[in-house]
């Protein structure tokens, strides 16, 4: 327990004031990922949604990372866009970030079965800290340690895309393109993804998926990258005759050394997702892993999707006409 103890506050608190900066959180289910970094992801177009999740990372280390995140969207028929807002709570250690957004974004067809999306989203990226958390060596006191710390509020700008053809996917972004202010910092972070969708039989799909994220800071030797490949199994199941996803499986492989397990379920219009992460180094022996739970509820808006064109066949996958 007391390494625990001393292994937790060397990696979320100050060694004799040497402060750390926060990073943004790396969230295990792919839909979660592409909701929270790109907000030029569209996932569906007949349904609008409300989904908020959690994730405890590190169980068994104190002053573990705790993320909570809300999301909420409408697309708009005649227009081809969708208006959303986001919000994301994160703390680790003494360290908390309140980081709410609203985006934008908007569908183009460029051929049969085959779309860009583009979006933005606007918002403010506010930090603080608890002093009751926070740990003091050496014969400094606690206003010496504040006072080199966050805290205060800042603008905060994202941008990203995706395209959709027929049976594959894949979109980047970049967030957090303001560096910031005096008080507050942020590192500009990159999000890329592909995914591809093999459709067996007209009731189930094998997705292959790989996500790429990463951190830069001011400091290259600082930059954080993280690379994730995983696959996903789909039973797919008729809701409100539109094809939905009953229950699906996977696993996934995030470098250097983590591993994850996830599943979901349908229930029409409710649906809930967990995940678990595992790890191989060091860390598995002082923290029995994370956790990511969410949940989302779907109100039908429109018979048809984006286009009446679209998705005229279930055996030939397409998004927009699977949920």
């Amino acid at each position: 327990m007391k390494f625990k103890r001393l292994f937790g506050w060397l990696l979320f608190s100050t060694i004799c004031f040497q402060m750390v900066g926060q990073e943004v959180p790396f969230f295990t289910n792919k839909q979660l990922q592409y909701n929270y970094f790109n907000h030029g992801y569209i996932p569906e177009l007949q349904y609008a949604s409300v989904g908020i999740s959690g994730k405890f990372q590190w169980v068994g280390l104190e002053g573990q990372p705790i993320d909570g995140f809300f999301s909420g969207k409408y697309f708009f028929l005649g227009a081809h866009s969708q208006v959303g807002f986001n919000m994301l709570y994160d703390k680790i250690g003494y360290q908390q970030v309140i980081n709410p957004k609203i985006n934008y974004a908007f569908c183009i067809p460029i051929g049969d079965d085959s779309y860009l999306n583009m979006g933005l989203s606007t918002g403010l990226m506010s930090k603080g800290y608890n002093d009751d958390e926070i740990v003091v060596c050496g014969n400094k006191n606690i206003d010496e340690v504040t006072k080199k710390l966050e805290k205060g509020n800042a603008a905060d700008i994202d941008v990203g895309f995706e395209f959709l053809i027929q049976n594959f996917e894949f979109g980047g972004a970049v967030n957090h393109l303001l560096k910031g202010n005096r008080m507050v910092k942020m590192n500009k972070t990159i999000f890329a993804f592909a995914n591809y969708n093999f459709q067996s039989s007209e009731w189930w799909r094998l997705s292959p998926f790989y996500t790429f994220y990463g951190v830069l800071s001011n400091d290259e030797k600082n930059h954080i990258w993280k690379h994730q490949m995983g696959l996903q199994f789909h039973y797919i199941t008729d809701y409100d005759n539109a094809p939905m996803d009953l229950f699906y499986i996977g696993a996934a492989y995030r470098l250097p050394r983590e591993g994850s397990v996830m599943t979901g379920f349908g229930f029409g219009f409710f649906s809930v997702f967990y995940s678990y992460d595992f790890f191989f180094g060091n860390l598995s022996k002082n923290s029995s892993g994370s956790h990511e739970l969410g949940i989302e509820f779907k109100i039908k808006q429109h018979d048809k999707g984006c286009y009446t064109n679209y998705g005229k066949t279930r055996k030939k996958y397409t998004r927009y006409n699977r949920m």
